[in-house]
Order: structure tokens, then C-alpha cells, then sequence
């Protein structure tokens, strides 16, 4: 009853096969650590005002 369930929904089927994720061709990304964060901040650092 269960091979007859299979077949009937198509996964009995040896001419139905899973589709494989498509591989996304993007470039990839820099990578930004954490040195590069902190520089980063330290360079935009708004102006401390002196009291």
C-alpha cells in the first residue's frame, strides 16, 4: 500500500529527480573585521565639544 501511495504521487518515480539549488553567481562581498569597524568609527567620530 505504501510503494502504491509513492508511485501514485510521483516519488516512486525513477524519472522524477530533485531539483538541485541553483548556485548564485554573485561576487562576493569584502569581508569587514572588526579592526576594520573600529578604524572606521574612530575616523568618523563626531567632534567631543570641551565644557
Amino acid at each position: 500500500m505504501e510503494q502504491f501511495i509513492k508511485e501514485a504521487i510521483g516519488l516512486g518515480s525513477p524519472q522524477i529527480q530533485p531539483e538541485s539549488e541553483a548556485q548564485s553567481e554573485l561576487e562576493p562581498q569584502p569581508t569587514v573585521t572588526i579592526y576594520d569597524f573600529g578604524r572606521l568609527l574612530t575616523e568618523n567620530e563626531p567632534d567631543k565639544k570641551q565644557k
